[in-house]
């Protein structure tokens, strides 16, 4: 039976992933984690009781913590980060060290060893939203884009910085020590247990308290809901054409957000021209649309989920009541 290794295990997509994966029964999971962002909620216990995982609470900022990890281990899908938004502009010192020290250090373990068969990076779309910006790059955009920073002044760019630097990183290591690897850029990806950093669970929450507030109405984003990007972070992960490849994961249908939250408005039952409108934060990326021709090509992936059916899951689990509302309604 095969070791696989899920960082950011308590997070939004490693724990996802982690659940898919122990269901599957194919391999003994290693989850990491050290509740930085992630939660150690109820269900991240239920999911460390299960048969066949192992989990550690690890700093991997810490060489120390990282070394007392179990040397055998067959795919590390490196998932930890400090993500969101919020935290980009209010904690960037912490986001860089996170986003930088454990790829450093989980590579100096692991990809000398010469053992593993795939390490699988979560890079972002931040890495290349300067070059959208800027250099009017074409949109849908490809894994060629070249990734830049806008203003190393401003600290939102603090995560792009550290993805950028972690793609690299890995790249080099793993061609130097001969282990596959495949990066991916996430985009969007939405659904329960994201924490509420990000504008699906920020807005239902003020939503559930009768507050209709968007910021940032204008700009676009295309959303994934977190089952599909699952399924097609294990195939990026276990198919031999995505080996030494970038792969972007991430929805096809570009909205404004504005869009989105009168979707999430009549979902709820809500009047939809009742929404509160602020500009964006500055330094906020106004258009993102990933090209995912690569990952359909060399996975065959489809997406299963509809926008509509995720965010009603996204309500389900943040604001149920509003669902109730409707019902009663009804």
């Amino acid at each position: 039976m095969s070791r696989i290794m899920v960082t950011g295990a308590a997070g939004f997509i490693g724990y996802h992933l982690a659940r898919r994966l122990q269901k599957r029964g194919d391999a003994e999971l290693l989850l990491v984690d050290n509740f930085s962002r992630g939660a150690n909620d109820e269900l991240y216990q239920e999911l460390r009781r299960l048969p066949r995982v192992k989990a550690f609470d690890c700093d991997l900022c810490d060489p120390a913590d990282v070394a007392r990890l179990p040397d055998d281990v067959d795919t590390i899908y490196h998932e930890a980060a400090l993500n969101g938004t919020q935290n980009f502009y209010e904690r960037p010192y912490e986001v860089l060290r996170s986003g930088t020290l454990p790829t450093f250090y989980l590579l100096d373990k692991y990809a000398r060893s010469g053992r593993m068969q795939r390490f699988v990076y979560a890079g972002t779309p931040e890495s290349y939203a300067s070059t959208v910006t800027k250099f009017n790059w074409p949109v849908p955009t490809d894994e060629n884009v070249p990734l830049c920073i806008d203003d190393v002044f401003n600290e939102r760019w603090s995560y792009a910085a550290a993805k950028i630097h972690g793609e690299v990183l890995v790249i080099n290591a793993c061609r130097q020590f001969g282990v596959p690897f495949s990066i991916i850029r996430y985009h969007n990806v939405f659904g329960p247990r994201m924490g509420d950093k990000h504008i699906v669970p920020d807005f239902l929450i003020r939503l559930r308290n009768d507050v209709a507030e968007l910021h940032g109405h204008g700009d676009t984003r295309a959303f994934l809901y977190i089952d599909d990007a699952v399924e097609a972070t294990i195939l990026t992960g276990e198919h031999s054409a995505t080996a030494g490849q970038v792969v972007n994961i991430g929805g096809s249908q570009e909205l404004t957000m504005l869009e989105l939250g009168r979707r999430m408005m009549q979902l709820a039952g809500r009047d939809p021209d009742s929404i509160v409108l602020h500009p964006s934060p500055a330094g906020s990326v106004k258009r993102r649309l990933p090209s995912t021709e690569k990952l359909k090509r060399l996975t065959g992936f489809q997406a299963q989920w509809s926008l509509d059916e995720g965010l009603l899951e996204a309500i389900r689990f943040y604001a149920p009541e509003l669902l109730t509302d409707v019902a009663a309604a009804a």
